[in-house]
């Protein structure tokens, strides 16, 4: 058994190692590694140079001063394919100057699974869903962690544990408003733990507004909490986003609105630090737009 196990974890460093590898990184200058935005039609980002061919791309971010730029990459090996299972790891290219440099697999990733990543608003610590082990579980399952910035890298991982873990419940596929409060999905459902006094709060499960008899995942709620969007995935489960993408807007009140699909093929979605362009992924790569395709919609859906 353990010489299956040893082999099977070369054959995943190796394939980790070729879906990384990349030549004739291109000299790429200026915002957005240089890329020409896109309009109200979505387009890929940085084809060829990101987005390639043989690769499974996805969950796209800049950090908040948009001089690093963040994907993860998908891969599997045999054995891992015939379970359907596939290993994440992420990805960083940073703007030396104003050169964007050749993309790494960060630190904290690697070893074990490490994916569904997003920034606290400082950009001084990053959270993902990782199924490493840790002090609660015996058998771990998907839980949130974080890492901290230290010099021009980041700490050694720390789990997020209660109130956010539960004990047995794949946790994780988070985003953070502004003030800090956390929306992720525990099990099927969206919710909210609400950022008080430097801790957060017991999770609250969002209205049925926003979750439904399908399973919700992936959200992102916008900075002022004034939209949040998210997956709602049909049976069987798809890659590209099941049912597609969903939004709610939140009310004076703070009520959530209807649950509406945009008609946006996609998932992990994100949008740039300036709030004008819109990513997310679709069928391995990682595509781009004007971020007024949402106002639009909520002029033509929500009046």
């Amino acid at each position: 058994m353990k010489k299956y196990i040893y082999i099977s974890s070369l054959m995943l460093f190796a394939a980790v190692g070729m879906a990384t590898q990349q030549k004739d990184f291109p000299q790429l200058t200026g915002p957005y590694l240089g890329q020409e935005p896109p309009g109200m039609t979505p387009e890929m980002f940085a084809p060829g140079i990101i987005s390639l061919e043989g690769r499974y791309e996805l969950n796209s971010e800049f950090s908040p001063d948009g001089n690093e730029f963040y994907f993860e990459l998908s891969t599997t090996t045999p054995e891992l394919k015939k379970k359907g299972e596939y290993f994440y790891v992420i990805m960083v290219s940073r703007r030396i100057g104003d050169v964007w440099r050749e993309p790494e697999m960060v630190s904290f990733s690697g070893e074990y699974a490490t994916m569904d990543f997003c920034f606290s608003p400082n950009g001084n610590r990053m959270y993902f869903t990782s199924d490493r082990p840790n002090d609660c579980d015996a058998k771990p399952k998907n839980n949130i962690w974080y890492v901290e910035r230290v010099g021009q890298g980041w700490s050694d991982p720390v789990i997020l544990g209660p109130p956010v873990y539960r004990p047995g419940v794949r946790v994780g596929q988070h985003s953070l408003a502004a003030n800090g409060n956390l929306y992720f999905r525990a099990g099927d459902d969206l919710y909210l733990s609400v950022f008080i006094d430097g801790e957060f709060a017991k999770p609250l499960r969002l209205p049925d507004t926003i979750n439904s008899p399908y399973a919700e995942s992936k959200p992102y709620v916008a900075p002022d909490e004034g939209f949040l969007l998210f997956v709602r995935y049909d049976m069987p489960v798809s890659l590209d986003g099941g049912k597609g993408l969903y939004i709610s807007y939140r009310r004076d009140d703070g009520s959530w609105t209807e649950a509406k699909n945009t008609g946006i093929k996609g998932s992990l979605p994100k949008f740039s630090p300036d709030g004008r362009y819109f990513f997310f992924s679709r069928g391995g790569d990682i595509y781009w737009v004007d971020a007024k395709v949402i106002e639009k919609f909520r002029r033509k859906s929500f009046k």
